[in-house]
């Protein structure tokens, strides 16, 4: 399938792209990638699924904040809870850190939803300050498995990226 829409990202910034993909009201798949940092040659791709304009999932191949380091990092879940359930998922790997964490107890359901929630937006985030790269659009597709989709004000989410890289650049 070609896609609906595509682009560099030197001529026109993520920002711009999801705000056009919000005014239209598209649903599909935003595919973001660039050079990848971390190895020479690679590529970091971020996918961000929309339906009706809304961003509703997002994936990365690049770095990530896991749905357990949120967890323990907020003091919601034991490390030690977090180390068995990545062993049981790697004797069931079709299942997901929040199921696990879930069905041991070790998490309440609205503990997983925002860590999950978190760690999207995270990815978001990172990816609204990229520079370099191509984007393309494909009308239609949608995330498979997403059992915890996004209910984002992009102009709040874009508005939040934009002060967070704000606060690390005068951090350094």
């Amino acid at each position: 399938m070609d896609p609906a829409l595509d682009g560099d990202l030197a001529r026109f910034y993520p920002t711009e792209v999801l705000q056009l993909l919000q005014l239209a009201q598209a649903t599909g798949r935003l595919e973001l990638s660039r050079p990848d940092p971390r190895h020479p040659g690679g590529r970091e791709t971020v996918d961000v699924f929309f339906d009706a304009g809304r961003p509703v999932f997002v994936r990365t191949t690049g770095l990530a904040v896991h749905t357990g380091e949120i967890l323990v990092h907020r003091g919601l879940v034991p490390r030690e809870a977090v180390e068995r359930a990545l062993d049981a998922q790697r004797r069931e790997p079709g299942k997901r850190i929040g199921q696990v964490l879930r069905e041991a107890g070790a998490a309440a359901p609205d503990q997983v939803a925002q860590a999950v929630h978190e760690g999207l937006r995270r990815i978001l985030y990172g990816m609204l300050l990229w520079r370099e790269g191509r984007f393309r659009f494909m009308a239609g597709e949608r995330a498979a498995d997403n059992d915890l989709p996004l209910d984002l004000d992009l102009d709040r989410l874009i508005l939040e990226g934009l002060r967070l890289a704000d606060q690390a650049r005068a951090a350094r």
